[in-house]
C-alpha cells in the first residue's frame, strides 16, 4: 500500500511539469506460446460494479462508455501468459495479463478486452498479417510501422499527462517527409543496455572500479588489464563480452553514438538522403570495437562466451547487458549480487549530447491501428497502460521496466542501487527524440541490407579478414547502390 501511495504521487507530480526527454529500439522479452483463444475480459455486471465501487472509492472516474477494443501482438502478455508465469532457473513468478484486466474493468466496465498474444517468431508478418484484416484496433509491439499505425503526435499534444509520463516513444521516420519523426505507438516497457562489471575480477587485477562517469578510453583499458590469467584464481578471464555478434548492428550504434558518429543528412525524400559511412571517423567506430575484440573470449563469435556467466566460473570481466532485469534476477538467484554491479556504457564523447551515456534503450511498444475505428477508445487503453499507478505496479512485478520514468523508481523495491542506479540513469537521460530506428547516426528501417551488412563485415573485421577500411567501402557501397534503385 505504502509502495502505491509512493508512485501515486510521483505519477501526479508528472503531470504538472514538462517531460525532458526522449529514445527507441528492440526488445529480448521471450514470448510463451499464444494461447487457442484470444483472453476477453469479464463483461460489465456485478464484478464490474464491484470494481466500479472500488475504483470510486479510490477518487477515480469510472467510464461509462462501452464497446470492444480487440489487440493482437508478441511481448509481454505473451511472455506471462494470461495466468502468470514461474521461471524454472530462478523461482521468479510473474502475474499475468488477467489482473491488468481486472484493473482496466474498474475503470471500464463496459468496454471488452480481447487479447490475443503470440510468440515472437515470424512476429512482423504476423503483424502485418493482422494489419490488414482490420480486425485488430491495438497491435502490441507493432514497431511503429507508419504504414499501419496511427501518427500519435496529435494526441499527445492534447494529452500532456501521456506526453510527460514517458521519455522514449517508438520513433519513425515520416514516409512522406523523411525530415520529419514521428512517434507511431506508446514504449510502455523499457530495455535499456549496460554493462555488468565482475567486481571481484577487477579487484582480482588491481583494476579500480569505474563509475559512471567514465570513458570509452576507461573500458578499453579495463578490458585489457583483465584479460589473462586471474593473478588470484588462476583461470583464464577475458576483458569484455559486447552485445552478442549476431546482432553486431548494436555494437555499432553504441560506439557510433558514443564518438557522436553521424552518418545520415536525411532529405525530403528517400533517394535523395545523403549517407556519409565511408568516413575516417566511422572507420575510428570499428577499430575500436576490433580493439575490443581483441579482449573477448575466442568463443564470443560463437555466442558461447557466456556459458558460465553470472556463476562461480564467471570469467569475463564486463558484459554489454540487454535483458537487463532477467540478468539481476540470474545474479540474485545465484547469491552473487555482492559480487557484480550495473553501470551505464560510457559518456558520449562529443557533440550536442557529449557527457550523456552511450547506452541504448530497447522497448515493448503498443500502437493504434491507423484504420480502426475506435482510436479514442484505443488512446484511452495506450494511455491506461502507461500512466495508471496499479498497471506501473503490475509492470514492475512481472520483472519490467516500465516506460513511465516516475514508475523507475520502484526499481528500488526490487533490487539494490548499485544494479538500478545505472538502469535509472539510462532511461532518465536519453536525449529527447532519440530512437536506434530514427537517428541521424543509425536508422534500421530505410536503408535494404545496411543492419545485416554490419553484422557480415563485423565477423570479418573480428576474424581479421578485413580492416575498418575495407569495411566502412562495402557498405557505403551497399547502400549507394540501394538508395539508386529507387529513382
Amino acid at each position: 500500500m505504502g509502495k502505491m501511495k509512493k508512485l501515486m504521487a510521483l505519477l501526479a507530480c508528472t503531470a504538472m511539469v514538462a517531460g525532458s526527454i526522449a529514445g527507441c529500439g528492440s526488445s529480448s522479452d521471450t514470448s510463451a506460446p499464444a494461447p487457442a483463444e484470444p483472453a476477453v475480459s469479464e463483461p460489465a455486471g456485478e464484478s464490474a460494479e464491484a470494481g466500479s465501487e472500488a475504483a470510486q472509492g479510490d477518487s477515480q472516474v469510472v467510464s461509462e462508455e462501452s464497446g470492444t477494443l480487440r489487440m493482437y501482438g508478441p511481448g509481454l502478455f505473451a511472455a506471462v501468459g494470461e495466468n502468470g508465469t514461474t521461471d524454472m532457473i530462478t523461482g521468479v513468478t510473474r502475474p499475468g495479463y488477467s489482473e491488468l484486466i481486472k484493473r482496466w474493468n474498474e475503470l471500464y466496465p463496459n468496454v471488452t478486452l480481447e487479447i490475443e498474444p503470440i510468440p515472437w517468431d515470424n512476429w512482423k508478418a504476423a503483424i502485418q498479417t493482422a494489419a490488414l484484416s482490420g480486425d485488430y484496433d491495438i497491435l502490441i509491439h507493432g514497431n511503429g510501422n507508419a504504414d499501419y499505425s496511427l501518427d500519435l503526435t496529435e494526441y499527445l499534444e492534447k494529452d500532456p499527462e501521456v506526453k510527460n509520463a514517458l521519455t522514449f516513444y517508438p520513433y519513425r521516420r515520416n514516409p512522406d517527409n523523411m525530415t520529419e519523426v514521428r512517434p507511431y505507438g506508446l514504449s510502455y516497457t523499457l530495455n535499456p543496455v549496460v554493462c555488468v562489471i565482475d567486481k571481484e575480477i577487477l579487484k582480482n587485477y588491481g583494476v579500480e572500479l569505474p563509475d559512471s562517469s567514465w570513458s570509452l578510453e576507461d573500458m578499453t583499458k579495463i578490458a585489457e588489464s583483465c584479460t589473462g590469467t586471474d593473478p588470484v584464481t588462476g583461470k583464464e578471464t577475458y576483458g569484455i563480452s559486447m552485445v552478442k555478434a549476431s546482432d553486431a548492428y548494436k555494437n555499432y550504434i553504441l560506439i557510433g553514438r558514443g564518438m557522436d558518429n553521424e552518418i545520415f543528412e536525411f532529405s525530403p525524400k528517400l533517394s535523395e538522403t545523403k549517407v556519409n559511412f565511408d568516413t575516417p571517423k566511422t572507420q575510428e567506430v570499428f577499430d575500436y570495437l576490433a580493439e575490443l575484440g581483441k579482449y573477448s573470449s575466442p568463443d564470443y563469435l560463437e555466442g558461447l562466451d557466456l556459458a558460465n556467466a553470472y556463476t562461480e566460473d564467471h570469467n569475463l570481466a564486463m558484459i554489454w547487458a540487454e535483458d537487463v532485469y532477467n540478468v539481476y534476477n540470474t545474479i540474485k538467484a545465484a547469491g552473487l549480487e555482492e559480487r557484480f554491479m550495473f553501470l551505464p556504457l560510457p559518456k558520449i564523447q562529443e557533440g550536442a549530447h557529449k557527457g550523456i551515456t552511450c547506452s541504448n534503450v530497447g522497448d515493448l511498444n503498443i500502437c493504434i491501428y491507423k484504420d480502426t475505428e475506435q482510436k479514442d477508445l484505443a488512446w484511452k487503453f495506450l494511455k491506461f497502460l502507461v500512466t495508471d499507478p496499479e498497471v506501473q505496479q503490475w509492470l514492475i512485478d512481472t520483472n519490467s521496466i516500465p516506460a513511465n520514468v516516475e514508475a523507475g523508481s520502484l526499481l528500488y523495491d526490487v533490487m539494490p542501487a548499485d544494479y538500478a542506479d545505472a538502469i535509472t540513469e539510462v532511461i532518465s537521460t536519453s536525449p529527447e527524440g532519440y530512437n536506434s530506428s530514427a537517428s541521424v547516426w543509425y536508422d534500421s528501417t530505410w536503408f535494404g541490407t545496411f543492419q545485416s551488412d554490419i553484422v557480415t563485415e563485423f565477423d570479418q573485421l573480428l576474424k581479421g579478414n578485413a580492416t575498418s577500411a575495407e569495411v566502412t567501402k562495402d557498405i557505403q557501397g551497399t547502400v549507394d547502390g540501394y538508395l539508386k534503385s529507387l529513382n
